[in-house]
């Protein structure tokens, strides 16, 4: 999901050129979404259910007072998702700026690699670790901003999530390889306090995090007959 591409794409612009891919979904997460194209495909909500995160259905120019972003719930259910800088976003229980705040994601790092502290709408604070790399040979061994080429970034990450306690509350994981259902799938186990909003708030945060990496990162396609992979290629389908 590169997410600059959604800040002035309207959604029914997307809708004739969908191709999905059917994602597994792991057993004991409760929460699962993959990237299609310009729009978050969300598998699995918290608390059930599942919905897509798209660009409005309206023209979005930066600075403007509408959402970025909007999570629509198979239930009819509409939050806004203002994305404000990298990895910040602001989820409101609407697509009015004044509706009620529905949660906030804000970024940290530790040495180029991102923490994201998750806040619900009752002011509860819910901070990641760095997102660790689970399988070593290349690329930083973090989710991180120093990673020197595209390829660095593909691979498995995941990062416990710790309460105001720093107590292990949960996780939250993402899969970067061009060689799977989807370019981008994320999902975990996360903590009760975390609704659907925030849940997508979350992974709308984590993905504009790697396009930013990915686009200050050496394209090693660059040049290339073939060009970049842009789209994912299953392996074994």
């Amino acid at each position: 999901m590169r997410l600059r591409s959604c800040l002035v794409l309207a959604a029914p612009l997307l809708l004739g050129c969908r191709l999905s891919h059917q994602v597994p979904i792991e057993p004991g997460v409760n929460f699962a979404a993959h990237a299609e194209h310009a729009r978050l495909v969300i598998d699995r909500l918290p608390g059930g259910g599942a919905g897509e995160v798209t660009p409005p259905g309206w023209f979005h120019w930066p600075g403007s007072a509408s959402p970025t972003l909007v999570l629509t719930e198979k239930n009819g259910s509409v939050t806004g998702l203002w994305l404000t800088a990298p990895a910040t976003v602001e989820a409101r229980a609407g697509t009015s700026g004044t509706a009620p705040r529905a949660g906030l994601v804000e970024p940290s790092w530790e040495d180029n690699a991102i923490r994201l502290t998750l806040r619900t709408a009752a002011e509860d604070k819910i901070q990641t670790d760095v997102f660790a790399r689970q399988a070593t040979g290349g690329g930083p061994l973090a989710l991180s901003r120093v990673a020197q080429s595209i390829l660095d970034v593909r691979g498995v990450y995941r990062a416990a999530l710790r309460d105001a306690k720093g107590a292990e509350a949960g996780w939250l994981r993402v899969r970067i390889s061009p060689y799977q259902e989807s370019m981008r799938i994320y999902d975990g186990l996360l903590p009760a306090a975390v609704g659907p909003a925030l849940a997508a708030a979350a992974a709308v945060a984590l993905a504009s995090e790697i396009d930013w990496i990915e686009d200050h990162a050496l394209d090693v396609y660059r040049g290339s007959s073939g060009g970049p992979v842009r789209e994912s290629i299953p392996l074994g389908r």
